[in-house]
């Protein structure tokens, strides 16, 4: 991509970045947005592959400006719940959807539309991230089997209360991090 882009600016074109990527190509439940000028992408890991049932889970989400061009201002706290920005899909070697038995609810904290202070730069290829970190059993990942889980990003701030350019807002919709899969042994 960067070889285009140079490519482009020596033969006087004028490059435009354009799309949305949201990870993974597996799960295709809904189309992605088309941004033109924002691009973000979230990436999540596991601390490993496999677990014992009583075990404590890791799970870090990253989310990337891959925007080659701009910086992208991104509210600050990554917070894990459905009012927050992070949500969670956990399913089982089936399909089935598991219910967690404790819900993530993290609240953003209120902002004053001319406090910039809540936001962050990211500069191209820079990324902001956190961690979950719990039980199996508050995941609902009591049997053992083999589970996926798949995060979604979704500020939880508005455009109309925030006053920067280039703000990934509410408005600007969800994105869907790749797909890892964990096992669960007896």
């Amino acid at each position: 991509m960067k070889f285009l882009m140079i490519l482009g600016l020596i033969l006087g074109a004028n490059p435009v970045v354009v799309g949305y990527h949201a990870g993974s190509t597996a799960q295709k439940e809904s189309s992605p947005v088309t941004q033109k000028t924002k691009r973000l992408e979230l990436s999540i890991v596991t601390d490993r592959q496999k677990y014992k049932e009583n075990s404590r889970i890791r799970l870090t989400a990253m989310l990337t400006n891959v925007d080659y061009v701009k910086d992208i201002f991104v509210y600050y706290r990554l917070g894990w719940g459905y009012l927050s920005s992070l949500t969670y899909t956990i399913r089982d070697a089936s399909g089935k959807l598991i219910h967690p038995t404790v819900l993530a609810d993290d609240l953003p904290f209120p902002i004053a539309r001319d406090d910039n202070t809540y936001f962050v730069k990211l500069a191209p290829e820079h990324f902001l991230g956190t961690a979950l970190v719990g039980r199996l059993a508050q995941l609902n990942l009591r049997r053992p089997g083999k589970y996926s889980i798949s995060v979604e990003y979704h500020s939880p701030i508005s455009s109309t209360g925030v006053d920067l350019n280039n703000f990934w807002s509410k408005e600007d919709g969800t994105i869907r991090s790749n797909v890892v899969h964990i096992q669960v042994l007896p």
